[in-house]
């Protein structure tokens, strides 16, 4: 069994990859970003906790340079799982909110590893299809993206606003880890995983229903009444298949130095309206939940695809 750092252990996607390390007897070290964020996971893997199968670091700050050095250091790790990156819209400065720490924090701790943690042999990092898509195309009928296509968006662009921002801190990011590896040839390898729209049922911590998150909280907004449907990228994937993907990333040999889209494949946010007139149509009528134009997923020329076979 392997010991593997997990970043970013409190978030959506982590917890569920927490759990299946834990579940196949690895042995993990979960950042977060104050010691608070532990209490949850304590308590839900009090097991694990009291038989140093888990254990937990504070990072405060993904963006200062050598941030993981010191919990690195500590343990002999054999993997390291980054999964810790901004996901929000509510942001004032996207250069301080979401451009520095995707990118700083992606190449910080392959920096740290690189120089101070030779037993990591793979590291696996959650990228995006926001580093995938190009949305100058928009919907770009008949287009089917591989991991062959890549974001064109520059940092000068992702400064204009929030959308801009995220997308090209994600293709940024990814971009400059494929690149230190290129230029340091460390000794581990490199896996990184490009998801869509990431659903499913939430395993972290939700004190409230409005601190759910960013994704599971568009498909709330709609069942509440208080949001039309979201719409970003045309595809997505469940959060258990891609907590999937992450570990069978770190423990596969022909997934080193490799890049993966995971997804289900096409999807519509009607579908969510349909599923709730379906389903619950008196708290539907009561909450005043438009139906827009059911069954009607596709814009009438159709979207772009995309070719997960890889994965």
């Amino acid at each position: 069994m392997s010991t593997v750092l997990l970043t970013g252990a409190n978030g959506f996607i982590a917890a569920i990859i927490l759990r299946k390390l834990l579940e196949r007897g690895h042995t993990v070290v979960g950042t977060v970003r104050s010691q608070s964020k532990t209490t949850f996971l304590r308590e839900q893997y009090k097991a694990a906790v009291d038989s140093d199968k888990l254990k937990f670091a504070v990072v405060d700050d993904i963006t200062v340079p050598g941030a993981f050095d010191e919990v690195l250091r500590s343990h002999q790790f054999d993997a390291v799982l980054h999964t810790s990156s901004p996901f929000h819209w509510n942001i004032t400065d996207i250069d301080k909110e979401l451009l520095q720490p995707a990118i700083q924090g992606t190449v910080g701790i392959l920096d740290s590893v690189h120089r101070v943690a030779p037993s990591v042999k793979r590291v696996v990092v959650t990228s995006s299809f926001a580093s995938v898509v190009n949305r100058t195309k928009g919907t770009w009928p008949g287009k089917v993206y591989t991991e062959a296509d890549w974001n064109p968006t520059k940092r000068e662009e992702g400064l204009k606003d929030v959308g801009s921002g995220y997308y090209a801190s994600k293709t940024l990011a990814e971009q400059a880890a494929w690149d230190f590896v290129k230029e340091k040839n460390p000794s581990f390898t490199l896996t990184t995983l490009c998801p869509p729209m990431v659903y499913g049922p939430p395993e972290q911590e939700v004190p409230s229903m409005v601190k759910l998150n960013t994704s599971d909280l568009d498909i709330y907004d709609i069942f509440n009444g208080t949001s039309d449907p979201r719409y970003g990228v045309w595809i997505w994937v469940d959060v258990r298949d891609l907590a999937e993907a992450h570990v069978l990333a770190m423990d596969s040999a022909v997934a080193a130095n490799q890049r993966y889209i995971i997804s289900q494949g096409n999807f519509s946010p009607q579908m969510f309206v349909d599923y709730i007139w379906k389903h619950y149509p008196e708290r539907a009528a009561a909450k005043g939940i438009n139906k827009h134009t059911p069954g009607k997923y596709y814009p009438d020329a159709g979207v772009y695809g995309v070719d997960a076979s890889k994965s």
